[in-house]
This record gives structure tokens, C-alpha cells and sequence, in this order.
């Protein structure tokens, strides 16, 4: 049976046609309804439960707790008990104080040196003129006598106040021995004064400086350090060297060297 076209009967067919291929069934319908209602009351009671919670925490957290500290009791103070008598200390045992070595003895040689005989007897010029019989006073005034216990000093030149003798060169050290001492710019002396302790084969140790002109040019302490080096005859008694005794050396400057004196 053909239906024609374009009728209301037609249409009521598509139409029927559509719904029932296309279109969900009402049971699908309303079982999505009802899931989707089930899940927003879901969300609800969520959101309801974790407001409730984030309550309960800031209530807990305001809540303030006071603690009074109290200071712990005092303890009864007991008396210190006295001793009648102290302990006595250890005796303390201080370390010996270190010696200074003395510095190392420099021998030098001299080529002039003259070999005497055996039992030649060595005199200075001072001594040969104390031996000048010529100028031996003949007498003693009366009342002035007086006995002499023994051989003099040599060269006739004992100790001056200070208890020092006067140095008479055994050889003397050539002037550039004392420019190397000398200060960049330092200006000269006139004259300059120390003093030594006289030990074996001429030579000096422990000098200090005694006087210097003009005051303050610094030309003692420049005779002071070179004085290593010098070789001074040592004073006699009796023939006998004095070794240990403090010998004056006496030092004349010109002309930006040193010369020394003998005087």
C-alpha cells in the first residue's frame, strides 16, 4: 500500500520513525536522573563535612594554654667548713736560665808577625822608657819612704778611676775594617772611645761604648761592632799578661776614615 507523499500521515510516520532509532529510551532517562542527583548531593556533603572540619581546627587552634613557672625552692645555705691550715703548695722548680755561648774565637793570621827566640823578653816602647835609668829619681825626700811590695804595671800605665787600661796595638786593622760599619750618609766623628774585656791571642770581647765626639755622630757604636777583629797587646804585671782586665781604646777620625791612635 503506497502512501503518498506529503501527507499527515507521512509525517506522523518519520516523526515516529526518528523517535524510535534516535531518542534514548524513558527508562535510560530517568536512571540518568537519578545517578546525576545522587552525585550532586554527593559533592554537597562533601563540601558540607569539610567545612566542618576546617571549624573544628581553628577552634582547637585558638585555644590558649597558661603555664606559670614557678622558681625551684631554695637550698638552705651551709656553712663553708674552714680549714685550720692550708695545704702547703709544691715547691716549684723554675728551669735554669739558658747561658749565652760565647761567640766562636776568629784566629788571624799575620804574615808581619815577628818570631822571637826563646826567652827573648818582649817590652813595648812604654816599658823601655820606664827602664831608663836616667830619669830614676837618686833619693827620697825624708819622711816620704815608703817599702814596695812588688813589680809594677807595664808601661808604666796602671788602671785610670774607672779601672781601665789603656790598648796598645798589636796590629792595627786597616781603615776599611771600620767603613763597612758606617751608616748610608753618616757623618764622621772626631774621636770615639770604647771599652773591652782583653782574652787570649790579642783580642777583646764585651765592649761598650764610653764616649764619642760630637755627641751623637754614632762613632762609638761603630767601633763597638768592629771590634771583633782588633788585636790589642794585653797589659802586664810582672811580665804576666792580664787577661780578664778592661783596656780603653781610643780611635782619631778624619777625612770620612778612621786612624787610630796610640796616644
Amino acid at each position: 500500500m503506497e502512501i503518498p507523499l506529503g501527507t499527515a500521515a507521512e509525517d506522523e510516520i518519520l516523526v515516529e520513525y526518528r523517535a524510535s532509532r534516535y531518542g534514548a529510551p524513558t527508562r535510560s532517562r530517568y536512571v540518568a536522573a537519578l545517578l546525576s542527583l545522587g552525585v550532586c548531593a554527593l559533592l554537597v556533603l562533601t563540601l558540607l563535612s569539610m567545612a566542618a572540619i576546617t571549624g573544628q581546627v581553628r577552634t582547637a587552634a585558638t585555644v590558649l594554654t597558661a603555664l606559670k613557672l614557678m622558681p625551684p625552692p631554695e637550698k638552705e645555705k651551709q656553712p663553708k667548713p674552714h680549714h685550720s691550715a692550708k695545704a702547703p703548695n709544691p715547691a716549684q722548680h723554675t728551669p735554669p736560665a739558658a747561658t749565652m755561648k760565647p761567640p766562636p774565637h776568629v784566629a788571624i793570621n799575620n804574615p808581619d808577625k815577628v818570631e822571637w827566640p826563646e826567652g827573648f823578653i818582649h817590652t813595648s816602647h812604654a816599658e823601655m822608657a820606664m827602664s831608663d835609668i836616667s830619669k830614676i829619681h837618686s833619693g827620697v825626700g825624708p819622711g816620704h819612704a815608703e817599702a814596695s811590695g812588688g813589680g809594677g804595671h807595664s808601661a808604666g800605665d796602671g788602671p785610670d778611676d774607672l779601672g781601665f787600661y789603656k790598648a796598645e796595638w798589636y796590629r792595627k786593622p786597616p781603615r776599611s775594617a771600620l767603613d763597612s760599619y758606617m751608616r748610608p750618609g753618616q757623618d764622621t766623628g772626631r774621636w770615639a772611645e770604647i771599652t773591652c774585656r782583653m782574652i787570649e791571642d790579642y783580642h777583646v770581647e764585651d765592649c761598650h761604648e764610653l764616649a764619642e765626639e760630637p755627641r751623637g755622630s754614632g762613632m762609638a757604636r761603630v767601633l763597638r761592632e768592629a771590634a771583633w777583629q782588633f788585636l790589642v797587646r794585653p797589659p802586664r804585671r810582672n811580665g804576666k799578661p792580664l787577661l780578664g782586665e778592661r783596656v780603653r781604646i781610643h780611635y782619631d777620625f778624619t777625612h770620612g776614615r778612621a786612624s787610630e791612635s796610640e796616644e
